[in-house]
């Protein structure tokens, strides 16, 4: 699996879509290295949700 570079969208308003066609637009914030999570996955958070790279299709800065 390549690594999709999350922390880069950190605190920037973004697009992500997951591997099952849900979208979420919003503020990305909470990212956590594969370093530091119990299942050894990167992921960041949008709205409420933690998303996990693997289950990342894309992910993109989206116009404010």
């Amino acid at each position: 699996m390549s690594t999709m570079k999350l922390w880069r969208y950190e605190g920037k308003n973004v697009r992500i879509t997951t591997d099952c066609g849900h979208e979420f637009v919003g503020m990305a914030y909470d990212y956590t290295s594969a370093l530091d999570n119990p299942n050894n996955i990167a992921s960041i958070s949008i709205g409420d949700v933690e998303l996990f790279e693997d289950e990342i299709v894309s992910i993109e800065e989206a116009l404010k």
